[in-house]
């Protein structure tokens, strides 16, 4: 029979240093996660509809950045949405932040004989059950991106909606789907350029720096007395690799799949150690700094597919139960 939350291996109560030591242990890997949300220790969730309802990778993506419990769910499977009213004010600021931050999703705990209250007013496909009922509540699961795409093509009155909510947003944080959808219905948002959005893409950032770097990269072998090679050889296979080098970077680390991340860091690895098959071919040897990095980057791979591993499993385990204790239940979100 599965333990309670708070129990020890033979039915006691943990006490409160107890308590503390299993928490700090299972903070440590789940350090800004999903699970620092008091929404998310509060039910036993469906992990798995929560990655995908969210769309990220991984359950160890999930953190407070990307997902919140906004109050106003519950009032509007308390209350509906009256036109004009303060919960359809709150439900369009709620829906604005939640785009223009990339919210990817809204989590709550919402009466169950209002359920459908909420499903009537948002939308049946848009209001997922992503969870076990604890005491009355049933916890639900939305992703904002989808409501916006819903109602930007649903009925005059949604699109009016979201043409009002979606005023003033900035395409230079949003993204591309949201962007249309604020389109679709002629929204007033604010455009930017797509260099300016690009500078704002971290992986448009990293292949600049890495090509940046890849420039002088040979430069100062220029100045190594025993080198008898072309520099300029030398030079042109820095600037090849550059590219793949930073995929295979972004791949090791942020890879949708193993077998993603393992290229990706054999890339990185080759990719890196290229430029120097040259210099040891017209050379005295390669530098220590270079195998450094090369045993560097294989073991880096290896510890942080290891850690990843963990904090997807501990996440996937946080959400799977309910982690709150009785002394630390949260109150019904809303009025």
């Amino acid at each position: 029979m599965p333990r309670r939350p708070g129990l020890g291996h033979n039915g006691l109560a943990l006490s409160a240093d107890e308590r503390l030591h299993v928490r700090v242990n299972s903070n440590l890997i789940t350090l800004r996660s999903i699970l620092d949300l008091d929404i998310a220790r509060r039910f036993e969730w469906d992990a798995a509809l929560v990655v995908e309802l969210s769309g990220v990778d991984r359950p160890g993506d999930l953190s407070p950045r990307v997902a919140e419990d906004p109050g106003v769910l519950y009032d509007i499977a308390s209350q509906g949405i009256t036109p004009g009213s303060a919960i359809e004010r709150a439900l369009s600021h709620e829906l604005h932040d939640a785009i223009q931050r990339r919210c990817r999703l809204w989590m709550a705990g919402i009466p169950t004989g209002h359920l459908d209250r909420l499903r009537s007013e948002l939308g049946e496909g848009i209001v997922h059950v992503a969870g076990a009922p604890d005491e009355g509540l049933t916890p639900v699961a939305l992703a904002p991106l989808e409501l916006l795409k819903a109602w930007s093509q649903g009925s005059d009155r949604q699109r009016a909606f979201v043409r009002k909510s979606m005023a003033g947003l900035d395409t230079l944080t949003t993204s591309s789907t949201a962007t249309w959808a604020a389109r679709q219905v002629g929204a007033p948002i604010i455009e930017r350029s797509v260099f300016l959005r690009l500078c704002r893409n971290p992986k448009f950032i990293a292949y600049v720096v890495v090509f940046a770097y890849s420039l002088i990269r040979a430069v100062p072998v220029m100045y190594v007395p025993h080198f008898k090679g072309n520099w300029r050889v030398l030079w042109a296979i820095d600037i090849i690799t550059a590219i793949p080098y930073t995929w295979g970077i972004i791949e090791m680390v942020a890879g949708q799949k193993l077998w993603h991340r393992v290229i990706g860091a054999i890339t990185t690895a080759v990719t890196f150690f290229a430029p120097y098959v040259y210099f040891l071919m017209y050379g005295r040897h390669a530098p220590l700094s270079v195998w450094l990095v090369v045993a560097a980057i294989f073991f880096s791979a290896i510890f942080l597919e290891v850690y990843r591993a963990m904090r997807d499993s501990a996440v996937r385990r946080g959400l799977a139960r309910r982690c709150l204790e009785p002394d630390d239940e949260l109150a019904p979100t809303g009025p």
